[in-house]
């Protein structure tokens, strides 16, 4: 390999890395930090969205990693450089540790670590988008990889950093404890007003750390035009409509979105919707809720459509659309519960919304009653502050559920 290319990678990717520092990581970055510095040799995978801290990570592990190179993928593509070449080129230079920044910007990426690790035993650190996940769980480095999920903010993490205050994580089962759920609502109360800057703006690390609002749009941009090409191939036209897609699903109100709505709306065909949630989903800038029963049994076919906090806000605001509040708060839910399932009918408006290990929850605003629970043995009503004990849970406790 060339010495000039090969310099001029390293020096643009150390800028990227540089770059990424801040001054406190936060707690699950440092979990992450610390487990990896633990293992001498492995293929360790931290996927996530983009903004989410994961080229921090990797920053402070080549601060602390001995005989280690940080490589921006991306930066590798544009110079026309295969991962393998590189850094076998790396290794005869007397480097042991690669941390690779974006790995789903190359092709058949997943062979090629497989190789280099069973060549080398050495210690190969990637990162990228949700998908890369999925690619590394079906090829054969599924069974050598140490794989890391990292979230978005929760609310929990949000206030523990404006304030400096730690505050425990906590369970389902507390918010559903009467008693338990009476002080722990006490502790949370005099911090509530940190949630409406955090659900519109700061619950993305990069945005709370960066200071600018647009960095939302930026992401998405970037997510769109250059992390579908590592799912699927696409032109011009499968980008806009993409984009064109989020921009509806984010300004649209619950129970108004479906594919056959979207299919008109974007004037392509059913199939093409689908192609476009899939891809959207794997990248991560989208949720997929999947409905209640499976086959015969499911109350409604469809996935409920979702997006990480603050993308709605961000989106909408940057459109200058109006943000639908109802589906913050089901995105709030959502990014904290994790695995649901949506029991909304198209048809039946008074079906209550999701169901979590057999307890039911309806998320609504302030006037919302409890005519959909009515005569369910587990179930719930979501606001965002409750107004009574009982069938009403407040919506920010489970934002301390991560």
């Amino acid at each position: 390999m060339d010495e000039k290319i090969f310099s001029e990678i390293v020096n643009v990717s150390s800028a990227v890395a540089e770059n990424s520092k801040v001054s406190v990581l936060r707690k699950q970055s440092k979990i992450i930090v610390e487990e990896i510095l633990s293992l001498k040799s492995g293929v360790f995978i931290i996927a996530g969205l983009r903004g989410t801290g994961k080229t921090t990570i990797l920053s402070e592990l080549k601060t602390n990693e001995k005989d280690s190179l940080f490589i921006n993928a991306e930066v590798l593509f544009r110079h026309s450089v295969n991962i393998f070449d590189f850094c076998q080129y790396a290794i005869s230079k007397g480097y042991k540790t690669f941390l690779i920044d974006e790995i789903h910007a190359l092709t058949n990426w997943e062979k090629d670590i497989k190789i280099l690790y069973d060549e080398t035993k050495g210690k190969f650190i990637l990162s990228g988008s949700s998908a890369i996940t999925l690619k590394a769980k079906g090829s054969e480095l599924s069974r050598r990889a140490r794989i890391f999920q990292l979230r978005p903010f929760s609310f929990r993490e949000y206030i523990s950093f404006r304030t400096k205050i730690e505050f425990p994580q906590i369970t389902m089962g507390d918010i559903l404890n009467h008693q338990k759920r009476k002080e722990i609502e006490k502790k949370i109360q005099p911090y509530l007003h940190y949630y409406s800057s955090y659900c519109q703006f700061d619950a993305l690390p990069a945005a709370y750390f960066e200071k600018n609002k647009e960095v939302y749009i930026n992401i998405l941009e970037r997510t769109v035009r250059y992390d579908l090409l590592s799912l699927r191939e696409v032109d011009s036209a499968y980008i806009e409509n993409a984009l064109r897609a989020v921009k509806l699903i984010a300004s649209s109100s619950p129970g108004e979105l479906s594919y056959s709505g979207l299919s008109s709306s974007l004037g392509v065909g059913i199939k093409l919707v689908k192609q476009l949630i899939s891809t959207l989903h794997q990248t991560g800038i989208i949720t997929l809720i999947p409905p209640a029963g499976s086959g015969k049994k499911a109350i409604r076919k469809e996935e409920k459509i979702l997006m990480p906090l603050s993308f709605r806000a961000a989106l909408c605001n940057h459109h200058n659309l109006k943000i639908p509040e109802g589906s913050v708060r089901e995105d709030f839910f959502i990014q904290h519960v994790g695995k649901c399932t949506y029991i909304k009918s198209g048809r039946e408006r008074r079906t209550p919304d999701f169901l979590f290990e057999n307890v039911v929850f309806e998320v609504g605003g302030p006037s919302k009653g409890h005519s959909q629970i009515k005569e369910m043995n587990t179930a719930y009503v979501v606001k965002e502050i409750a107004s009574s004990y009982g069938e009403e849970l407040s919506l920010y406790l489970f934002g301390f559920l991560y």
